[in-house]
């Protein structure tokens, strides 16, 4: 049995959905965001105590691209076996995802702040924008190869790529990443049985956002 440490509606969307493709046995361990302590097992698993996080057996993972690949190596559903010339191209993308688009997302996310940083804040948030536009326009050429990220294969990278496309429904104001090719990719992966019972599980609609945004697991925060 796999211990899954999460909190719904974040990240750990992500290795939430791998789960379901796969069809794995797993136990939800619900962290409240602002009561990381709880419980005591979720350090053990994590010291950092950000999610997602596993534990299964005597192992442990944690960090949304470890996670994803290690469920990759667990479940063959989810990508291309060891020694597959594609594996190379998972790695690239899971990487890719976790260390470039993953993080280009935060400073177009943050809030607008009050004077005397507000505009140092606007010039951060439009340097933001233009890095995500060319991310944008690499998403389109790299995606132009086949309905996946892998061309034929489908793998756990088109699910990380899903729950990162569908941040930008967070960002005050609007955007959009890249154009008809990320739109298609979001298209067909939202549709796919496992994410569309992911997104019930955690309260989420079809743009990520949550229904209850006051709740996490049924719990106020």
């Amino acid at each position: 049995m796999i211990e899954f440490f999460q909190i719904t509606g974040s990240a750990s969307f992500a290795a939430r959905l791998a789960l379901e493709e796969a069809g794995a046995d797993y136990e939800t361990v619900d962290i409240h965001p602002r009561r990381r302590d709880e419980p005591a097992s979720f350090a053990e698993v994590n010291p950092l105590k950000r999610v997602p996080a596993l534990r299964e057996g005597e192992v442990t993972v944690y960090e949304t691209g470890a996670v994803l690949l290690y469920l990759a190596d667990r479940f063959p559903d989810l990508g291309p076996a060891v020694g597959d010339p594609q594996r190379a191209q998972l790695y690239r993308w899971i990487l890719w995802l976790a260390d470039t688009l993953h993080p280009a997302w935060w400073p177009i996310m943050k809030s607008p702040v009050s004077e005397p940083e507000e505009a140092a804040h606007a010039e951060l948030r439009s340097k933001g924008r233009e890095q995500m536009d060319a991310h944008g326009a690499y998403l389109e050429r790299e995606l132009a190869r086949g309905p996946w990220c892998l061309g034929e294969t489908f793998s756990v990278a088109d699910l990380y790529l899903y729950m990162l496309v569908g941040w930008e429904s967070y960002i005050q104001g609007g955007y959009v990443l890249g154009g008809e090719r990320v739109r298609e990719h979001y298209r067909r992966v939202s549709e796919r049985p496992a994410v569309v019972r992911t997104r019930e599980l955690e309260d989420l609609d079809e743009r990520l956002i949550r229904y209850h945004p006051e709740l996490r697991a049924g719990r106020p925060i």
